[in-house]
């Protein structure tokens, strides 16, 4: 019988491992939500079955035609279609197996979802031999058929075929087409399907279970699309979320392979965020559980998390102490091929090699799947950056070949970028390249001035990174809503599929150059494919330059787009120009063995600082000072330190500050980059000596202002596109009505001014009601002391139902210099299922998803203001991933047009937050030769040295505010 055609041994094998693992396919074992990984994974087909192997099932072909002729019941049909498709798979006829899963998705006479499943699997086969066009029917075609499925249907399949079809898509977007962004959209709509069949009381228990199913055993795969799109935040806030909910709810119990794929999940997650002592943890936990399970040492997933451990052990520098990891992976590859698909045989023995401390061997075997990723997809792929960061992990740790600076800024440079060069890719290299960069950091430290300058702007890359996921849906927002930058990237996005198109039809002319080797004809052959490479390589080659001509044009019209999507890390001589003389520019960096403090000064003389400390130690010390302030229990008589941690105050003064005071000296404004753990501390509460009692407290803001700014690009943005100012003095959204309700206009605050959590939810069901969040009665009267301060008139001050998400994005705001928002801050993962940062704004009727003003809604707002103030927004509190909440909302205001932010960073007493931010205005507006800093740091000080009364000298009422941005007038 004629197949359809006959693919290379290397595509027969792949198609057939990705069949094999697909929901619906019966070509071994198949591998259903209900049963994530099996014991024993379903095994290649056999390239080595004789003729009459082959010959037999044709035969056999006529028998179940005959068979079918007679037939109509629907699931007898499916049952014979399915044996003879599983038989051309086991003789390594998969061409012949793939069309007779196709006469499944046509015959009318199967059921829906039967079909629809099918469908689902096809297509990611199709789409892996460049059949884009047959691929894309058949997901149509699953589409379609999922929504014929009957309910009766659904309780007798082996999965659900909408879940099916988001995998499918996802699979083929991230595989095929190189669309990583649209692959993690498509996961995230089949996960949250799941979840929404999960939560549906109407649905039956095995619909449920199969909900379940599909939120567990996705879960790894979610985690690596998340990293793979610079998620960080939205990956280890879902990945914390989900391990409370299989501890808690009964409806999502785990078996025992899925909690190891949840723990794998964890330390994928945890490795994006640069803590790799967390995600060793994670991946042993994964570890030990499978084999308390016996586990087979063949398994797939045992052989997903050694290959992850020695990621981390490798990002660690610490892959010799895994040799046995290294040799157990081996040998389950070398029981059952599925175990090496996924990173592919190339990468498993580069590993191994590394393992047992053969570097030069682990690259040259890397360097060769390297090639393939880069010829595929190009250098913008995740694959091939999480390989260049084992590449460079190899040499760093290879004591035979030292590394030069030449050779960390190769490897470094294309990922920061330059100040001309950019593109508007989100992906990175997950597992390994935050351990790449951190080591590169160490490393360029020891190379002298130039090797110092690149650690510096690795340092700013972690800093920016920590907040990247959210600045990419504004700058989507953003394009959305404004037409001529629309159209650029719409062009943009254009080129970029003729780029990923072009990347595949080379990769598919190499192949065919692979094939076409001996003697004639095949010499011919070999020169027409050998011509397929050239032109395709010139197509990119051109694409290129198209790309790099089309973003210099949307950078010089609309810049703010690219100080979203891709900021530039500026030089030290741009950044030396933006700073004003008494100023300089901090940037601290805590690392897992090693801290660092690079120093900039107007005019971009550098210094770069070791310091002796390490984010444990750091971390501690934060948790330690913030402790009293998070917990909202202000002291109640003059004097008492209410828990105040006074040694933890002046301990990271000697731990961060102290070794660069004589860099910093003589500046009255320190402006301060952190992320991570760093970004929680309360700068303005470090003492400068040790001391017992708050009388003998020597505040650093006596002498110097701490501000806090994102990073430098940020700084260095703000001061080179100057507005002009605005003309009305004030608005503010206060007050908002979290139930729906009107309330009196004569609310007042609390007397004490301790404070209930903000978002309440239930820790027995894990449930929010957004009407239950935490009312804020007292900002209405701050900000009409505000605006009174400031000449504002009254309906200045919007509040109760009108301070709403839609009013606020309705307003023009561009002509106010002084915009409050005097309401609550949410951070990622605060509560079940919400994954932003952004501000509760009152009740419109779905709680979270049209109540809160998210980071991205913020980007779309057209603001001219000196002052964005979040009074009551408390979002610097040290919990899951709360630490870059406030420059995640600072970047999304400074998008927006404003120049500096003034936030609280716990719940304020509400006599003292009105003292506070009436007394900066009053400041601001008396002396015009006063900058923000200024005005700042003076309310402050008159306060701690107790002209406010001795109750207010604690840092308790003046400590929690923090200016973030231009601090200039």
């Amino acid at each position: 019988m004629k197949t359809y055609c006959r693919y290379p041994v290397s595509l027969i094998t792949l198609i057939a491992l990705t069949l094999a693992g697909l929901p619906g396919m019966s070509c071994g074992q198949v591998n259903t939500s209900q049963n994530i990984q099996s014991s024993i994974a379903p095994q290649p087909p056999q390239q080595a079955a004789g003729s009459s192997d082959r010959q037999a099932v044709i035969e056999r072909e006529q028998v179940v035609r005959r068979q079918m002729s007679n037939t109509t019941d629907k699931e007898a049909r499916f049952a014979l279609y399915d044996s003879l498709a599983s038989d051309y798979f086991r003789v390594g006829m998969v061409a012949d197996s793939m069309r007779v899963r196709e006469e499944v998705v046509n015959d009318t006479q199967i059921p829906a979802g039967r079909r629809s499943l099918a469908a689902s699997s096809l297509a990611v086969a199709y789409a892996l031999t460049y059949d884009y066009s047959r691929s894309q029917h058949l997901i149509d075609q699953a589409k379609t058929l999922a929504r014929e499925t009957t309910p009766e249907e659904l309780e007798t399949l082996p999965d659900v075929p909408s879940y099916a079809y988001f995998a499918a898509e996802a699979e083929i977007d991230r595989g095929a087409l190189n669309r990583h962004d649209l692959a993690l959209q498509r996961r995230r709509e089949g996960v949250e399907l799941a979840w929404r069949d999960l939560n549906d009381p109407a649905l039956s228990e095995k619909r449920h279970r199969a909900a379940a199913n599909e939120i567990l055993n996705t879960f790894g795969s979610l985690m690596r699309l998340m990293v793979q799109n610079n998620r960080r935040t939205e990956a280890l806030s879902y990945a914390n979320e989900v391990r409370w909910d299989i501890d808690n709810r009964p409806d999502l119990k785990p078996s025992p392979t899925q909690r190891a794929n949840i723990d794998l999940g964890l330390s994928i997650a945890l490795c994006s965020n640069d803590d790799y002592d967390g995600a060793l943890t994670a991946i042993d936990s994964a570890i030990a559980g499978l084999r308390q399970a016996d586990t087979v040492a063949h398994s797939q997933l045992l052989g997903d998390v050694l290959r992850q451990r020695l990621m981390v052990a490798l990002a660690m520098g610490r892959i010799g102490d895994y040799q046995a990891d290294a040799d157990a992976w081996e040998a389950a590859a070398s029981l059952n091929p599925v175990v090496a698909k996924n990173p592919g045989m190339d990468e498993l023995e580069s590993l191994v090699l590394a393992a047992h401390g053969r570097w030069k061997d682990a690259e040259r075997r890397l360097a060769t799947q390297m090639s393939g990723d880069l010829r595929r997809q190009g250098p913008e792929s995740p694959f091939y950056k999480y390989k260049a960061g084992m590449q460079m992990l190899y040499r760093l740790e290879d004591p035979s070949a030292p590394v030069s600076e030449a050779d960390i800024a190769a490897y470094v440079t294309p990922i920061v970028g330059t100040e001309d060069e950019w593109n508007d890719s989100s992906t990175r290299g997950a597992y390994d390249e935050d351990g790449a960069l951190a080591m590169s950091m160490s490393r360029a430290m020891t190379e002298g001035q130039q090797g110092q300058v690149l650690a510096f702007r690795i340092a700013e890359l972690f800093h920016m990174n920590a907040t990247q996921g959210a600045m990419t849906d504004g700058a989507a927002r953003l394009a959305a809503s404004t037409p001529g930058l629309r159209a650029l990237v719409e062009q943009e996005q254009a080129l970029r599929y003729e780029q990923n198109t072009a990347h595949a039809e080379l990769a598919r002319a190499a192949m065919k150059l692979e094939q076409a080797q001996g003697p004639w004809p095949f010499e011919s052959r070999k020169f027409l494919a050998s011509s397929d490479v050239t032109h395709d390589a010139k197509a990119i080659e051109a694409l290129d330059g198209k790309l790099a001509t089309l973003r210099r044009q949307i950078v010089s019209q609309y810049p703010v787009y690219r100080q979203l999507v891709s900021p530039a890390i500026p030089s030290l001589a741009t950044l030396g120009t933006a700073l004003h003389e008494g100023e300089v520019y901090v940037d601290f960096y805590a690392g897992r063995n090693e801290s660092y403090a690079f120093v900039v000064h107007p005019g971009s003389a550098f210094r770069a600082v070791r310091l002796a400390t390490t984010r444990t130690a750091l971390s501690k010390q934060v948790r330690a000072l913030r402790a009293e302030f998070d917990a909202s229990v202000p002291p109640q008589h003059p004097g008492e330190l209410a828990g105040f941690d006074l040694n933890a105050a002046a301990s990271l003064y000697q731990a961060l500050i102290a070794p660069i005071q004589d860099e910093i000296r003589g500046a009255t404004t320190v402006y301060i980059a952190t992320s991570g753990i760093l970004a929680s501390i309360p700068f303005d509460i470090l003492i400068t000596q040790p001391a017992t009692v708050l009388q003998d407290a020597n505040w650093w803001i006596n002498s110097t202002t701490p501000v806090r700014i994102p990073n430098a690009s940020a700084l260095v943005f703000a001061r080179s596109h100057p507005a002009t100012h605005a003309s009305e003095p004030f608005v503010a959204f206060a007050d908002p009505s979290f139930d729906g309700r009107e309330q009196p206009a004569n609310s007042t605050g609390r007397a004490d001014g301790a404070a209930a959590r903000a978002f309440p939810v239930d820790q027995g069901t894990r449930t929010f009601d957004y009407h239950r969040v935490m009312p804020l009665p007292e900002t209405l009267t701050e900000a009409r002391s505000i605006a009174n301060t400031l000449g504002s008139p009254e309906q200045s001050v919007v509040w109760g139902t009108r301070a709403s998400r839609t009013e606020a994005m309705k307003m023009d705001l561009s002509n106010d210099r002084v915009v409050l928002f005097a309401t609550h801050g949410i951070v990622a993962g605060e509560v079940p299922g919400w994954r932003k940062s952004g501000l509760a704004m009152a009740y419109e009727g779905s709680g979270l998803a049209d109540s809160i003003l998210t980071a991205d809604d913020i980007v779309t707002l057209r603001l001219n203001a000196d002052w964005v103030v979040l009074s009551a927004c408390n979002t610097g509190l040290v919990s899951g991933n709360a630490e870059d909440a406030v420059s995640e909302l600072s970047r999304a205001f400074f998008a927006a047009g404003a120049r500096s932010i003034l936030v609280t960073q716990w719940a304020v007493e509400s006599q003292s937050a009105a003292q506070v931010t009436t007394g900066v205005f009053r400041t601001y507006v008396a002396d015009s030769s006063e900058s923000k800093a200024d005005a700042l740091a003076r309310t402050e000080r008159d306060m701690a040295s107790g002209k406010d009364g001795p109750l207010y000298r604690h840092p308790y009422f003046w400590g929690a505010y923090a200016l973030v941005g231009d601090a200039g007038r």
